[in-house]
């Protein structure tokens, strides 16, 4: 522990320039000397200096490195102004088909004017943390701790640590609080396991599920974000050192000891997340909380202390104050591992039964136009809930086959087939383009096959066709 002798000459240093002009340099005169000085009745300006040096300045210097720390503290920048902070997240904008012959459709032009707003959330976080952290000492306690050799850095320790401490424990119970208020104003993805890890096998089994969540969720989803955001969210590959596993003891001490060591081949550090001790997570059955550090949105408004004399009692008093905002975003992934009922993913199935054109018929003039509109047909089924009014039967893309005869002669039922110039094709955009040199009343004939690919299960490809009539 620190000496007397030592704590007053970082005091003195410290000190003003009239205090080290008037008070005896403790490293030239003794402990006792300096006290006396420091305890005249004429000399209480420099002896307020002093303890405000003592406890402001030797405090953050030397007792400070000894003070307990909060584990999952993760700060943003300080708030400078205003006392809320907003959060915008955007979900991902809609492709639309470029075109190379802009201009020749009167939507063209109406298209170019259109506003394509962008969509997404909003999330307000604002100040909600007030404490203040108030201690006394008085003029008897600090002349006592200069009567053993080592008093003043055990005033100090005993004074100061004890508002530090208090607020960094309070800090430390607001994060997990803040994981509580989360699951109940917004709810996390939560992963389900029969029992908390215990042993190799349910070790492994808690393994697997975290391998294979660090690679998903480098993948846009709107599926591991807080249930009632809906914007995609994901994290880089370059960002995963971003990530962090927060485990509960029990929880921990059976991966490092009942699985990670059989897996002799294994490096902890070759684990995709950083971990996280946590004495307990205040959820139901939870015992693990998979996300990044941008999860918390956390920043100090004010961080200070300041100090009251009371002449009449003869005391100091410090207070410690903290303003801050301690919040968590919705637009991050985070994974929960729990006992309890887990997640079900809505599953959207799609059945196909058909593919339709408009129009199924329709008379065109030589070198015209006509938009051929292709619909795929089915029935969509969901696994959880109802089917949202946004999602259709798709996609609707389809192949052109183009063939025509002439028009029937006087007795005859059908015409001769007739051989179509490049002019006559269908663009892909649907639009189908009659040559100018097609004969007046051919029919061309549009056939058109489903390109879509079931991606679980047996494809069926669909035919529709369209029979055109060229007019003058």
């Amino acid at each position: 522990m620190v000496d007397n002798t030592t704590v007053l000459q970082a005091c003195y240093l410290a000190g003003s320039t009239d205090f080290q002009q008037r008070v005896p340099d403790p490293s030239q005169h003794s402990v006792a000397q300096v006290q006396k000085f420091l305890f005249q009745p004429m000399n209480k300006k420099y002896r307020n200096e002093f303890i405000d040096l003592l406890f402001n300045v030797f405090a953050v210097q030397m007792v400070h490195q000894r003070m307990y720390r909060n584990p999952l503290k993760k700060k943003r920048a300080d708030i400078d102004y205003g006392t809320t902070v907003q959060e915008i997240a955007l979900d991902f904008c809609k492709a639309h088909s470029y075109k190379d012959d802009w201009g020749h459709r009167p939507e063209d032009i109406t298209n170019l004017l259109k506003v394509y707003r962008p969509t997404g959330e909003v999330a307000y976080h604002s100040v909600n943390r007030y404490d203040q952290y108030p201690i006394s000492i008085n003029d008897m306690e600090l002349r006592g701790a200069f009567q053993t050799p080592t008093g003043l850095n055990a005033l100090v320790n005993a004074v100061m640590n004890v508002p530090y401490n208090s607020g960094e424990y309070d800090e430390y119970q607001y994060y997990k609080q803040i994981i509580a208020e989360h699951e109940y104003y917004h709810g996390f993805y939560k992963h389900h396991m029969d029992a908390r890890p215990n042993d190799e096998t349910t070790g492994k089994e808690f393994l697997r599920a975290l391998r294979m969540y660090a690679d998903l969720i480098t993948v846009p989803t709107k599926l591991y974000n807080a249930t009632d955001a809906n914007v995609p969210v994901w994290i880089n590959e370059d960002e995963r050192a971003s990530m962090v596993l927060y485990l509960e003891a029990d929880v921990k001490a059976t991966l490092d000891v009942d699985t990670l060591s059989s897996v002799f081949h294994l490096d902890k550090a070759e684990s995709p997340y950083r971990i996280q001790f946590i004495d307990s997570i205040p959820i139901p059955g939870a015992f693990a909380l998979l996300t990044t550090e941008d999860f918390w949105m956390c920043a100090d408004y004010d961080v200070s202390t300041e100090d009251f004399r009371n002449p009449q009692t003869k005391t100091t008093t410090y207070y410690y104050t903290v303003i801050g905002m301690y919040s968590a975003s919705p637009f991050v992934p985070a994974i929960l591992f729990t006992t309890a009922e887990g997640t079900t993913p809505q599953v959207v199935t799609q059945t196909t039964t058909g593919l339709t054109v408009t129009p199924a018929t329709a008379n065109v003039a030589r070198g015209g136009q006509v938009a051929l509109v292709a619909s795929l047909t089915g029935t969509l089924a969901a696994s959880v809930g109802a089917v949202g009014s946004v999602l259709q039967v798709a996609p609707d893309s389809v192949t052109y086959a183009l063939t025509a005869e002439t028009a029937a002669g006087e007795g005859e039922e059908e015409g001769e087939p007739l051989q179509l110039d490049v002019d006559t094709y269908v663009d892909r955009f649907g639009i189908l383009h009659v040559g100018s040199t097609v004969p007046v009343g051919a029919t061309i004939t549009v056939t058109l096959t489903t390109t879509y690919v079931n991606p679980s299960g047996e494809t069926t490809q669909y035919d529709a066709t369209a029979a055109i009539t060229v007019t003058e």
